[in-house]
């Protein structure tokens, strides 16, 4: 047996370790791992079992263990672990049997749309787990080579019946405990016929735990049994809903007749809640495929009025953000910007519903990426922390991430910034083009790092996924040499898009770098002018840090040693001020250079050895051989 068990322990750490799992603790013959990504879990069970029952134990016979996957946020101490996660994935193994790999609901909604070929998850059912009041929905994994027949699980009690499970999942909905919603009335509608305000109630759990698709048939099915009863309003908003889901999916025909029938339902009804979202859809049309945002701003107060003659907050708060980011992209920053603070405030103080906070906050964080408000972006997103991590399986914060991602990065923070790029890209499956927007942000973060392969590849697939991939792509031709190539994208970007102030704002730190790359001078000092502009108009630091830190590379150009040092200076300081790290290394770097030409060698070495510093800190693989060689490192 002791042989056996050290055999046994080679086979199990061995297929943790090749899936990058680390063993965290260990007891009596149990290990204890954590996985950054649960389909490393998955494969380092099933490695574990097969890996197991191909060796020979000799007069033991068969060694047979069970695992247990689950997926949660834990404490971590003195690298260990700690929390409810652990006891949940403790008590669900205690459940199982040796051959057995059980997963919880949690894991298996993340691991189920991308199971390699020949591994499937059989469901069996919602379990009470021993001491844990909320029940788990269990599966097992199924694999050619694995004991697919077993007892029934060793929980503790028999689940509820229909009608225990139909109030169960009302009151985790009301609570917005979405996973035991989803997995209470789930297992009540395999055994009755849920009524139209409870499947609408599972619908959302659905959505609200990531299972997009299933939510989207759930939704279409309520919206017939309303529509059969003759609630009009009801049904409206269900196909509101609908119409959302599948404008993200990038079904604009299916999505129109959603909202077509919408609006044959509820244009005799103006003084109703659905009237006033149909409202908001069209304001959000005008706005985004006619382009005529003066239509958009006119209909958005329409949806205040409304909201606040109903005294619907949510529908409120919903219009001011609207306007506001209509404003913002008019041209009216201030104004557009305290529309959303106003917002805001409604959203974290827990005023409107889960699906208006959700919206508020992505559309706050949109509108805060375009005009480069980092800092405002980081206070609500600091605010409504608590919002994020309640609904922190959801597809709500699945899309936010994707932004929240790049307020990492731009702090230096490139681990946590992929790892949530990752996860977004997990939960938001079948959502096209926001899954492009998190392709792209991965792509930003690979060719800072200095990855051009990784970088192309990931712009390559946002592109197929339908995401604009400037100034991204451009700026990735600069680095690999090509400014003719990196020119030709930002000209024809300018010449057929028609781009807004904000929007060529974006584009214009690429435009200079290809304009100074080619020796075009005049062009780039124009253009920094204009973004020059820009800034000052919605009184944006980053932007005022980048346009200074191009001028200064025009002063050094044209002997302006001192004006260029000056430039930077002030770049670097407001740099620093905004956390971003990459970019104040970029200024030091170009400061160091400065400064020997000026003759001042030792500040010159100081600004070089902090920029250096901060690139490795990064992971950053920038050659500054060159100015190291200029300066005498």
């Amino acid at each position: 047996m002791k042989d056996a068990l050290a055999k046994h322990d080679r086979v199990v750490r061995s297929a943790i370790e090749e899936h990058d799992g680390v063993v965290f603790t260990t007891a009596g013959d149990a290990f204890c791992a954590a996985f950054s990504v649960p389909q490393q879990a998955l494969n380092a069970a099933l490695d574990t079992q097969l890996g197991l029952a191909a060796e020979d134990w000799g007069i033991l016979g068969d060694l047979r263990v069970k695992a247990a996957l689950h997926t949660g946020n834990a404490d971590e101490r003195d690298g260990d672990y700690f929390g409810p996660p652990l006891n949940r994935c403790a008590r669900l193994l205690s459940t199982g049997y040796g051959g057995q790999i059980l997963v919880s609901s949690a894991t298996a909604n993340l691991v189920q749309d991308n199971l390699a070929a020949g591994i499937g998850l059989k469901d069996l059912g919602a379990h009470n787990l021993k001491d844990l009041e909320r029940p788990e929905h269990v599966f097992q994994v199924m694999y050619k080579g694995l004991t697919s027949a077993f007892p029934e699980l060793r929980s503790e009690r028999p689940v509820l019946d229909a009608a225990e499970q139909v109030a169960t999942g009302r009151q985790s909905h009301a609570s917005q405990q979405w996973e035991p919603a989803y997995v209470a009335l789930a297992a009540a509608a395999k055994a009755i016929d849920l009524e139209a305000e409870d499947l609408q109630r599972l619908g959302e759990a659905a959505f609200w735990t990531g299972r997009s698709d299933e939510g989207i048939a759930i939704r279409e099915k309520t919206f017939g049994l309303y529509s059969r009863e003759g609630k009009r309003e009801a049904a409206a908003l269900i196909a509101l809903a609908l119409a959302d889901s599948y404008k993200y999916r990038l079904a604009k025909a299916v999505s129109r007749a959603w909202v077509a029938r919408a609006e044959s339902l509820i244009n005799d009804l103006p003084q109703s809640e659905a009237y006033g979202y149909l409202l908001r859809w069209k304001s959000v049309a005008s706005f985004e495929t006619e382009g005529d945002s003066e239509k958009a701003v006119a209909l958005a107060e329409e949806v205040i009025a409304l909201g606040t003659e109903l005294k619907n907050q949510s529908l409120r708060a919903l219009g001011l953000q609207d306007k506001g980011r209509f404003l913002v992209a008019m041209g009216q920053v201030d104004e557009g910007m305290t529309l959303i603070d106003e917002a805001m405030v409604a959203a974290v103080s827990g005023e409107l519903s889960p699906d208006a906070t959700g919206r508020s906050y992505c559309n706050m964080l949109t509108v805060c990426d375009q005009v480069a408000d980092y800092q405002r972006a980081t206070e609500w997103s600091d605010a409504a922390q608590a919002w994020c991590e309640q609904h922190s399986d959801s597809a709500y914060p699945g899309v936010c991430r994707i932004v929240r991602a790049e307020l990492k990065w731009l702090r230096g923070d490139w681990e946590t910034a992929t790892a949530e790029l990752d996860r977004a890209l997990t939960e938001l499956h079948g959502f096209t083009l926001v899954v492009g927007s998190a392709l792209y942000q991965k792509g930003e973060v690979e060719l800072r790092a200095g990855h051009l392969t990784e970088a192309e590849d990931l712009f390559r697939s946002a592109h197929e996924h339908g995401y604009p991939v400037l100034p991204g792509l451009a700026e990735l031709r600069l680095a690999q040499g090509d400014s003719e190539a990196a020119s030709q994208l930002l000209s024809d970007a300018f010449r057929t898009d028609h781009l807004g102030p904000l929007a060529r704002a974006k584009y214009l730190p690429a435009l200079i770098d290809t304009q100074l790359s080619l020796g075009h001078i005049d062009e780039a000092k124009a253009s920094i002018t204009e973004l020059e502009g820009v800034a000052g108009s919605c009184d944006s630091s980053a932007m005022r840090s980048s346009a200074l830190h191009r001028r200064a590379v025009i002063s050094l150009r044209e002997g302006r040693t001192a004006d260029a040092i000056e430039e930077l200076r002030e770049a670097i300081r407001r740099r620093n001020e905004l956390q971003m790290p990459y970019e104040t290394a970029q200024s030091r770097l170009l400061l160091a250079e400065a400064q020997h030409e000026a003759g001042f060698d030792s500040a010159a070495r100081l600004e070089l050895f902090s920029a250096k510093s901060a690139f490795t800190s990064l992971g950053a693989n920038i050659d500054i051989e060159r100015v190291e060689a200029l300066i005498g490192g």
